[in-house]
């Protein structure tokens, strides 16, 4: 099939032009997913115009993983690419998008007929990653906390974003950077953050209009926007700050004086015999609100998990809010593991969720197309 595929000069990506079959997007999707690909996503102004040049002698629209389709949350694409980087046609918005005439996006409905864009890495793959393991236990100084190998605070005097950068650069740092789910989760959970507030972050497109980079020079891998974000409604919301009940993140003025997260690297590292365990809580295990929390690197079943548990006169993990889902993100989403236990199941009985202590759940998070059958 690689005949049917072309790969980009300046990206390394391979593309693939489906122009003889109209789809509705959700077909689309499902027939680059077929190949082990998915939807189109544009993060580079030089990857718009190279697509540019492969479209130009089309006259009709494409489909692009571009989408709106999770009603919580903003723009995103298929896939999970950082929506960094935007192109919009003036048009009224539906919930997925085209490329179409000279390349500018227009949204559309989802079940309209298009034909599609594919794209694939073909193997290859590109990743931004700090591993927590290898960075050991940092020191930050006082008002500061640590995480990943950073140390983070919340500066509440209200500032205009040009401001704000530079009070972080004075403290030897940046407005905040955010790179993936856990070191979201993090800020979210762990820094003192309210759902009241609005904080400056380092996201921001002052240098390139459409075109977001982060402040501290740290590539874009991550984006986490409220729903109808990134939006330009004056022409001038040219800085990005986190509010909200999650904390997702959303266009605004960069004049506009607000509080802001600044974000530095640590002052020197704890030897063995100088780290700090959270109060109340044994070694190795993280406090948060009034309980302790333990994330084990041992491969078991879930009854296994449970035993290993009562054994340390504990159980497996209750979530009982959003809250506390982002701190058990933040402790798990830098590990290697990609599924952890907690003590959710219906073991008792079939169809019927509770807790290992018997209680129902009043709060749950799952994922796409769970609980299963």
């Amino acid at each position: 099939t690689e005949r049917f595929w072309r790969e980009g000069a300046s990206t390394g990506i391979h593309y693939q032009i489906n122009s003889e079959s109209a789809l509705t997007w959700h077909q689309a999707r499902k027939s680059c997913q077929q190949q082990n690909a998915e939807l189109l996503s544009i993060t580079e102004i030089h990857e718009q115009a190279y697509i540019g040049e492969l479209t130009k002698k089309f006259s009709f629209a494409f489909w692009i993983g571009l989408n709106t389709l999770n009603f919580d949350s903003g723009w995103q694409w298929a896939g999970g690419s950082p929506f960094r980087y935007l192109n919009w046609a003036p048009e009224p918005a539906h919930n997925s998008s085209t490329v179409h005439e000279k390349l500018h996006w227009a949204t559309s409905q989802k079940g309209d007929r298009v034909s599609l864009w594919c794209f694939s890495h073909m193997g290859n793959s590109v990743c931004w990653l700090v591993l927590w393991s290898q960075l050991g236990p940092i020191k930050c100084t006082d008002g500061w906390w640590p995480y990943a190998g950073h140390c983070y605070s919340i500066q509440r005097d209200r500032k205009i974003w040009k401001d704000a950068l530079t009070s972080c650069k004075k403290q030897d740092g940046d407005l905040a950077s955010v790179h993936n789910i856990a070191e979201y989760s993090f800020l979210v959970s762990q820094l003192g953050y309210k759902p009241i507030e609005e904080l400056w972050l380092g996201l921001n497109d002052l240098k390139a209009h459409f075109y977001f980079e982060w402040s501290d020079g740290t590539p874009v891998t991550f984006t986490k926007w409220q729903r109808r974000h990134p939006t330009y409604r004056n022409g001038l919301e040219d800085c990005v700050v986190m509010k909200g009940q999650d904390g997702y993140w959303a266009t605004d003025v960069c004049d506009k004086e607000l509080g802001y997260i600044c974000k530095k690297k640590p002052s020197s590292r704890y030897s063995e015999k100088q780290i700090i365990e959270d109060p109340g809580c044994q070694k190795d295990w993280k406090r948060y609100d009034f309980h302790c929390y333990l994330v084990g690197s041992a491969l078991l079943a879930f009854s296994e998990a449970n035993k290993t548990c009562e054994q340390s006169k504990a159980y497996l993990a209750t979530v009982e809010s959003r809250n506390e889902q982002a701190f058990l993100t933040s402790l798990t989403g830098l590990r290697s593991e990609k599924s952890f236990w907690i003590g959710l199941s219906d073991t008792e009985e079939r169809g019927s969720f509770r807790w290992t202590s018997g209680e129902a759940p009043l709060f749950t998070h799952w994922n796409t197309a769970m609980p299963g059958k």
